[in-house]
């Protein structure tokens, strides 16, 4: 089966990462896929993608050794699967809250008995030199289960959440995580002291911890902190910014 290097990195204890993308293009997905980063990161959530337009962006990573994973708009065992179906390495859960809720996401990735999955999907077959059937009997050991937690009974929680069997990795939203905590008299420092003492507990269960980076000093921060998959960038970030530089320069002629 296709090997996951997300995963496989994770697994030794290496930094994993990846860009995050909004913008609903097949086209750009695929530029981004061959940029060389261990995955990417497309955001079915809060994202511009429709069905039609991510399972076009996943068939171009065919062709490519990036994982696409998908975050998937909700806890929904039917979407978790079809996201799966069409090919990606692994979904994003959003707002995971509980460790029930983690085994929910949990049961829906992975096949029995280890999990509800059902079998099917067009491109299965060619994620596996097998077939789908080669891709039924390994796709339980090769696709990410990433769980975030975006609030702060969901982080105090996330040691109890990782030790679910089936999830792999447990990822910090930030910026939900700051809304949450603002919304009852928080502040940054409160969430510096949550995700501060997280990489620790989540390693105690078996699994990595990860990060939502803007910046390289921060991705920096957090993996001396212990976190292991880095989501840094996002199309529309570098996009603007490469806009901005051309227009600099332009202004300068």
């Amino acid at each position: 089966m296709r090997a996951n290097r997300t995963l496989e990195k994770l697994r030794r204890d290496a930094v994993a990462v990846g860009p995050f993308m909004t913008i609903g293009s097949p086209d750009l997905a695929e530029l981004t896929a061959h940029a060389g980063f261990d995955f990417v990161f497309l955001d079915w959530q809060h994202g511009e993608w429709t069905e039609a337009t991510l399972n076009s962006a996943l068939a171009r990573f065919l062709a490519s050794q990036s994982d696409p994973l998908v975050r998937v708009k909700g806890h929904e065992p039917g979407t978790i699967n079809r996201v799966l179906d069409m090919g990606a390495a692994g979904v994003i859960v959003p707002m995971v809250e509980t460790a029930a809720q983690a085994e929910v996401a949990a049961a829906a990735v992975r096949y029995p008995p280890r999990g509800q999955r059902s079998g099917g999907g067009n491109r299965l077959a060619l994620l596996d030199e097998q077939g789908a059937w080669g891709y039924f009997e390994r796709a339980n050991d090769a696709l990410a289960l990433i769980v975030m937690v975006e609030s702060e009974a969901a982080a105090s929680r996330a040691g109890e959440i990782a030790a679910v069997p089936g999830v792999d990795v447990v990822l910090v939203g930030p910026g939900d995580l700051l809304l949450d905590l603002r919304s009852r008299g928080g502040a940054e420092a409160d969430v510096e002291r949550l995700v501060a003492r997280l990489p620790e507990a989540v390693r105690a269960a078996g699994k990595a911890a990860g990060y939502v980076c803007g910046t390289p000093e921060a991705a920096r921060q957090r993996i001396d902190q212990g976190y292991r998959l880095i989501t840094y960038q996002s199309d529309v970030g570098i996009l603007q910014a490469a806009w901005r530089a051309a227009r600099a320069q332009a202004e300068a002629w």
